[in-house]
């Protein structure tokens, strides 16, 4: 099975996706709600929602359990404990899934929606022909 490898910044923690997880629409998101914002330092957070299944970690990241979240759900926000790169977020919204951060990998397709967009920076603009939703879409 082929899959695509990224790593944090250190390099201590490695996230393969198996390549046909990627294959389809509506998988790349950038979320704007704060605590987004807060745990990735960035505008925002580029993420590719996959199985569980899909996804093999190499390394052991630390937990935060986010439970200041904006759909009043507990958000487990895994990062490397040594350069404090985010890895991936899981949460009940969307369960057997991870929400793995695309800044570990070198190439970061478009995304093709936009979740919390009622949060987002007033300047920072809509990418075009992506879904934007002010919250979390419904599964």
């Amino acid at each position: 099975m082929s899959s695509t490898t990224g790593e944090c910044l250190c390099g201590q923690i490695k996230v393969s996706i198996a390549k046909e997880a990627l294959d389809g629409d509506g998988k790349i998101a950038l979320c704007h709600c704060k605590n987004c914002r807060q745990s990735t330092g960035s505008m925002a957070s580029t993420n590719i929602i996959v199985p569980e299944s899909a996804v093999r970690i190499t390394g052991q990241p630390k937990i935060y359990q986010d439970s200041k979240t904006n759909s009043g759900k507990t958000v487990q926000r895994a990062f490397c404990g040594n350069c404090g790169s985010p890895i991936y977020s899981s949460t009940p919204s969307i369960p057997d899934a991870l929400v793995v951060k695309m800044g570990l990998f070198d190439d970061i397709p478009k995304p093709s929606m936009e979740v919390y967009c009622k949060s987002r920076l007033s300047w920072n603009k809509p990418i075009d022909g992506a879904k934007q939703f002010d919250t979390m879409p419904t599964q």
